[in-house]
């Protein structure tokens, strides 16, 4: 064995120790909560006892949690395309244009990531109440605001890897800005637009701070039913619907994951 597949092996078995308990000490809240879901205790609790399906039953039987898994889509699905429609052209022009304010327009774009979230909570609900805005126009409007970040990094990102000569190929073919943009240029970025319009979706998905001011009794997405049903009731219906959660999460990760190593290849 070469001295180089030597130091290559070593450097690969010293990246993977350092990384193996990182990514456990960071899924392992997460995982804990799989086992307590299938407990037959009729609390969460740790270690679980037993093993039933019936929390899952109960989980989809319930109207309650089919119902706030209903808005939870809708309001997912309506604040990713709000924030596809803001987030992909502003991402575009600050990955393909270099201009004097582009630094400060980004910092300034990206500010709902840096504030804390309750203190966005606090403002929408005073602006949202006075413009008539709640449950789900409200709530898809307030989570765009944190998707719209998202959907610009990942496009500008896409967008600086673009060769412009691509675009000024378009344009002297005949081709108007129109046809050049969804022709060219957002086929292009498309793997960035697909994983900001995933980060939006999965953000607004598992957001509970802007959904607990914005909602009401009669409209909850998930993680307000799950917080209500904690602060009645701590049974493993909530285990379950986290679980859920995760594994979708966990999905939409993976898919992103895939898309950008079958691009990179």
């Amino acid at each position: 064995m070469s001295t180089s597949h030597q130091e290559s092996r070593t450097a690969s078995l010293g990246r993977l120790a350092l990384l193996v308990p990182i990514v456990i000490l960071l899924l392992a809240p997460s995982l804990v909560i799989l086992p307590m879901s299938f407990s037959e205790s009729r609390v969460m609790s740790w270690p679980p006892r037993g093993f039933t399906f019936d929390w899952y039953v109960a989980l989809f039987a319930s109207g309650q949690w089919v119902a706030s898994s209903r808005h939870s889509v809708e309001v997912a699905l309506l604040s990713t395309a709000i924030a596809l429609l803001l987030g992909v052209p502003a991402g575009l022009t600050l990955g393909l244009k270099v201009w004097r304010w582009r630094e400060l327009t980004l910092a300034l774009v990206v500010v709902p990531l840096v504030i804390p979230t309750v203190v966005l909570a606090i403002g929408m609900y005073k602006v949202y109440v006075w413009l008539g805005l709640h449950d789900l126009l409200g709530l898809a409007a307030a989570h765009a605001m944190i998707g719209v970040p998202l959907v610009v990094i990942t496009t500008m990102s896409s967008a600086r890897q673009i060769n412009p000569v691509l675009l000024l190929a378009a344009r002297s073919l005949g081709a108007n800005p129109f046809k050049t943009f969804f022709f060219v240029t957002l086929p292009l970025a498309r793997g960035g637009v697909i994983s900001g319009a995933i980060f939006a979706f999965v953000t607004s998905w598992d957001e509970v701070v802007i959904a607990n001011f914005l909602s009401s009794p009669t409209y909850r997405t998930i993680p307000v039913q799950m917080w209500a049903q904690i602060t009645e009731r701590v049974d493993p219906t909530v285990a379950a619907m986290a679980s859920v959660l995760f594994v979708v999460s966990m999905a939409m990760m993976a898919g992103v994951t895939v898309l950008r190593w079958s691009r990179s290849r």
